[in-house]
């Protein structure tokens, strides 16, 4: 075969990219590559651009661009806004940009696309909707588990833009993860390709519904792992190959998938509601088994349950009694340190640390990812048993005022550099109460919420915005922030259409959240009741 370039016009691409990129037998190799990839359709670039262009475009944008740190219940990471404004920009400040504007106008040039467009063989991509903005990662910062399936985006890329004198470690983090399906829009728990950052390397792949999953590791080396990322979009109204969208049918983004609540899988309490008998002395002393006495005197029930009445919440510090908070200390950091998790040293534990007898991962990951016991532990199960009997729901109601009807919940380990839930939106047409035991080692690394762990409940998406993302975290969706602390119980009462999720726990923490979540159903009239 001969070396000559296939039927592109370069005269937009000349002295930008790579001379060779476009010959026949590189788009050969490409486009191989790209059929025969894993898990999913991509193919990675180890040198796009033409090297003093990309210097100086990363010298621009680290002398005259302002980043945001922007952080949710699914990413953290410094960002600059669209890139596709700054054809409006002042001359005068475009001209500090010049070598960014030159590589934006290559890389969404026709030349470029009909690369991309061969390569994927994904079809005409538009000219006209530009969607590329810088985001520099670093230390702490992360992106979970999406498929980027938004609106019109048909091919996902990333152009990484890290320090070229001081070549990128995969053990610094950062590395960009592609995740399996086990079946369409479910993808696997871990990846099952890691890609590190590296200079000038380019890496696409097709937004391809219910597959496209992957995730971006979190940076926890002192580097800046600077990247320009963004995504080509099919084309738009008045462009070739246009084609007008029916709704129906469309993929939802993995915001509106998050949004709807799992089904009413509670467990009905045997004892109905009359036959109950209250916070008898024989109830008194099942509940002394496990729980601080302190809890117990009836003075500080009426003291709880009128914070609980006044705020929807309330919070028992110090829960367990001092017996079963030892045992619970012990095997807990007894596993953190088997795992080599109890340090918060430098590094991120592989994907699978923790399984064990009694625990396994528990995903999807697009949603959560977390470890739960099975009940072969014995203490864990202990504890399990005790959040569903007859005796604590006495004690709720008395806190609470509501007798609950059913329960579901969990007992989970969140393992640094790996663990989190994802916002979820109570849906059910009424409130929820939300009760969680939490405990970590080392309470006073987690109080800040920097390294993670901590509870969120905010204001559900209003329905007006991207629906690609939620509401950053300093902005009013905030409704409560519950830090993860030592030997502590919330008590929530999660109305409809709140939001609440776990945020992912960093490298950095010295062991794992552990918790028992739980949920309670109330009766399908209390919030009439209430109102009476």
């Amino acid at each position: 075969m001969s070396n000559k370039r296939a039927r592109i016009d370069d005269s937009q691409i000349e002295g930008k990219l790579q001379k060779d990129l476009f010959t026949v037998e590189s788009l050969t190799r490409l486009e191989k590559a790209y059929k025969e990839s894993k898990p999913y359709l991509h193919c990675k670039i180890d040198q796009l651009c033409d090297n003093d262009l990309l210097l100086r475009v990363r010298k621009e944008i680290l002398s005259s661009l302002h980043f945001t740190l922007k952080e949710t219940d699914i990413y953290k990471v410094n960002q600059t806004g669209d890139l596709a404004n700054l054809d409006g920009l002042p001359e005068t400040e475009l001209k500090q940009l010049s070598s960014l504007f030159e590589l934006r106008n290559a890389l969404y040039s026709q030349d470029f696309r009909n690369f991309i467009s061969h390569v994927t063989g994904c079809g005409p991509l538009s000219g006209s909707k530009m969607d590329m903005s810088i985001n520099s990662y670093q230390t702490g910062c992360h992106l979970l588990n999406h498929d980027d399936v938004i609106g019109t985006r048909r091919v996902s890329y990333i152009l990484y833009l890290t320090d070229p004198e001081n070549p990128w470690k995969p053990e610094d983090g950062g590395a960009l993860e592609l995740y399996p399906v086990i079946e369409k829009g479910i993808p696997a728990s871990e990846p099952t390709v890691t890609i590190p950052p590296q200079w000038n390397q380019f890496v696409m792949f097709t937004v391809q519904p219910g597959h496209s999953f992957h995730s971006v590791e979190e940076v926890i080396g002192t580097g800046n792992r600077l990247s320009i990322s963004g995504w080509f979009h099919i084309p738009q109204e008045g462009e070739i190959g246009y084609k007008e969208l029916s709704n129906e049918g469309e993929a939802k983004s993995s915001l509106e998938q998050l949004q709807e609540d799992s089904s009413d899988n509670f467990t009905k309490y045997p004892v109905e509601e009359e036959e109950t008998v209250g916070l008898t002395e024989d109830v008194l002393t099942e509940l002394a088994e496990w729980i601080n006495p302190h809890y117990l005197d009836l003075k500080m029930i009426h003291k709880l349950s009128e914070t609980f009445l006044d705020e929807s919440a309330v919070q028992c510090k110090k829960f367990l009694n001092e017996t079963l908070l030892e045992k619970l200390e012990r095997i807990t950091q007894q596993y953190d340190e088997e795992d080599k998790l109890a340090t918060g040293k430098d590094g991120i534990a592989p994907h699978g640390t923790g399984i064990r007898e009694g625990w396994v991962v528990q995903g999807p990951p697009h949603r959560s990812r977390f470890m739960i016991s099975t009940g072969k532990d014995e203490l864990f199960q202990y504890l399990a048993t005790k959040f569903e009997s007859e005796a604590f729901r006495q004690w709720l109601n008395a806190i609470v005022q509501i007798m609950p009807v059913g329960y579901r919940g969990q007992i989970r380990r969140f393992r640094p550099g790996h663990d989190y839930t994802l916002a979820t939106t109570n849906t059910r047409g009424q409130g929820v109460l939300d009760v969680t035991f939490c405990h970590v080692n080392k309470p006073e690394f987690w109080e800040d919420g920097d390294i993670g762990g901590y509870e969120c409940y905010m204001a559900a998406h209003d329905g007006e915005e991207d629906p690609a993302t939620y509401k950053v975290a300093d902005e009013d969706g905030e409704l409560l922030s519950l830090a993860a602390g030592k030997n502590e119980l919330s008590i929530v009462l999660r109305d409809q259409g709140v939001m609440r999720f776990i945020k992912y726990v960093s490298a950095k923490a010295p062991g794992s959240r552990w918790d028992a979540a739980y949920e309670y159903d109330l009766p399908e009239n209390f919030e009439e009741e209430e109102e009476e």
